[in-house]
């Protein structure tokens, strides 16, 4: 089959570097789809310019609106328009559209690329809606986004979380498949004691891992603020923070991180890395990743670097927001409370001090990826999805 997925931005920097977690997502299902046989094309936003062109046999990467910056209104117009044309202009090169978006604005977007196109076509949505506020819970907006959405011969949802709120803000008929994850990048093995030694690391001491952005959603203050509890009570205990400062935050606010990291005394704990393309390797030298992201608004419902923590056997200290309940249990990882310090220092503490539950956590939740979120497993669902509209 060949498949076209639209995305808006694509934050792709070649081989396995990508940021976000719906970009991971279709990423992934690209490559899986590519792996089956299908011809496959990701037409988005694409900055490096080492994420374009063939990724591999059967996967095209190709970028448009390289020169305007993302999340304004004027990118969004822009992109109805550039998309719809791309599309429209290269429509017998495809079989079905697969739109994705984090948030119901796309839908638009969407819907002219059907109209374009003329062919089957369905969105994916990666983050809930919210019952209030925003533009498109203006009446107006609403009632345009949601005849684009219904322009759509399918809707597919990340989570069960996501498509309640597709269900509540209007739309029905919305099935759920999960992402893949690739389990055999993200999987325990070798090479633990080499990327601990190159972090620095000594063998005795327990790792936290923080992946993400200085953002206020992101939480890494709170996070510096347990893991200062934390080394109360485990003195050998180390944080790696890998994320993507200086492309998500200004400088008054990572300036206000550095300030809170002496004032808690903790810089001599505390080690930073920017955008990394050894992530696997992070995974496995770490001993518990944290993520009590505030809300699930902006990044995937599944936090995807949670489901790669637990594909390596890695148990996660994760906030009880968006559909992560429907992921981390008890057996598999520790939900916690965003806004708590105290409750996110716990989870982290109970890891650090109990090894034998903090293994047994990691083989669960390496299981539950198996059974979940297998790459093969996930393209089948969206082939029969592709086979369903196009017939």
């Amino acid at each position: 089959m060949r498949i076209l997925h639209i995305i808006p931005q694509f934050p792709y920097f070649g081989g396995d570097t990508i940021i976000g977690g719906y970009s991971t997502s279709v990423l992934g299902l690209a490559r899986a789809q590519a792996e089956a046989g299908d011809q496959v094309t990701i037409l988005g936003q694409v900055r490096d310019p080492a994420g374009r062109g063939q990724v591999r046999d059967g996967l095209e990467v190709v970028s448009i609106l390289e020169t305007l910056d993302a999340g304004t209104i004027r990118f969004g117009l822009e992109f109805i328009r550039q998309a719809s044309r791309w599309a429209g202009d290269h429509s017998s090169k495809f079989d079905v559209v697969h739109n994705h978006s984090g948030f119901p604005e796309y839908f638009l977007a969407s819907s002219r690329v059907r109209s374009a196109t003329k062919l089957p076509s369905l969105h994916t949505l990666y983050c809930p809606i919210p019952r209030r506020g925003g533009r498109f819970n203006r009446p107006i907006v609403r009632g345009l986004l949601r005849r684009s959405a219904r322009s759509m011969d399918r809707l597919l949802a990340m989570s069960r979380n996501v498509a309640d709120s597709m269900h509540n803000w209007g739309l029905d008929e919305v099935a759920v498949i999960p992402p893949p994850v690739d389990l055999e990048r993200f999987k325990d093995g070798p090479g633990r004691v080499e990327a601990r030694k190159e972090l620095g690391i000594d063998s005795d001491e327990f790792v936290v891992l923080f992946v993400g952005n200085a953002t206020e959603q992101k939480n890494l203050s709170g996070v510096l603020d347990a893991f200062a509890i934390l080394l109360e009570r485990v003195p050998s205990s180390r944080l790696v923070m890998t994320t993507e400062l200086p492309r998500t935050s200004g400088n008054a606010r990572l300036q206000a991180l550095r300030d809170q990291m002496a004032r808690l005394d903790i810089e001599d704990r505390v080690i930073q890395r920017g955008i990394v393309d050894t992530m696997p390797g992070l995974m496995r030298a770490c001993d518990v990743l944290v993520a009590p992201f505030k809300d699930s608004y902006g990044p995937s419902d599944y936090f995807m670097v949670v489901l790669e923590a637990m594909a390596t056997g890695r148990p996660t200290v994760v906030s009880d927001v968006g559909g992560m309940s429907e992921v981390i249990s008890n057996e598999r990882g520790c939900l916690v409370d965003p806004t708590s310090v105290q409750s996110i220092a716990e989870g982290l503490l109970r890891f650090a001090v109990e090894e034998e539950f903090r293994r047994s956590v990691g083989d669960a939740a390496r299981t539950f990826t198996e059974q979940t979120f297998l790459p093969g497993t996930i393209a089948l669902k969206h082939r029969a999805v592709y086979e369903e509209i196009a017939a």
